[in-house]
């Protein structure tokens, strides 16, 4: 008799761990809807639900210093200053990754100076998100690709 109980107990068990599982909210495909509405912001530079998106005091922090500009309206002029100088452009991404409160990814910028110059930069970011909400991020790109495909060139200095 106990060995029956031991094993109903032990299929009950299995059956709640299955159930409660199953209800398990996935907050994967949550965070990439915030994602994606981030990639919108950039992408056009119409802010329409940000305060949805990105917490009050969101940080961007940019390679190489990786100083931090802080909340929504220095981020806001930070994509419209962007986009001023390059109207059309635009982030795709490449390769992603979301874990937890964690997100990652690969991306690459395409876009053409108001003087004609196209650009292709490649660039890696970090997204913490509290609460559903885009926290901050973390920029890594190349300035120098950017300023080469600008037609800029950094000459080293004489030393003799």
């Amino acid at each position: 008799m106990q060995k029956q109980y031991k094993i109903l107990l032990g299929l009950l068990l299995v059956l709640l761990v299955t159930i409660l599982g199953c209800n398990q909210k996935d907050s994967s495909s949550e965070l990439m809807s915030q994602v994606d509405k981030y990639l919108t912001f950039w992408n056009t530079g119409n802010f329409d639900g940000i305060e949805n998106v990105l917490c009050e005091d969101f940080e961007i922090r940019v390679s190489p210093l990786y100083e931090s500009d802080k909340g929504i309206a220095a981020f806001k002029e930070s994509v419209l200053s962007t986009r001023e100088s390059y109207p059309d452009f635009k982030i795709t991404v490449d390769e992603s990754f979301l874990s937890d409160n964690v997100g990652a990814g690969r991306w690459t910028i395409h876009a053409t100076s108001k003087t004609g110059k196209t650009l292709k930069i490649p660039g890696m970011s970090i997204l913490h998100f509290v609460d559903g909400k885009i926290k901050d991020e973390w920029i890594s790109n190349n300035d120098l690709l950017w300023l080469e495909q600008l037609d800029y060139s950094i000459n080293p200095p004489d030393l003799n």
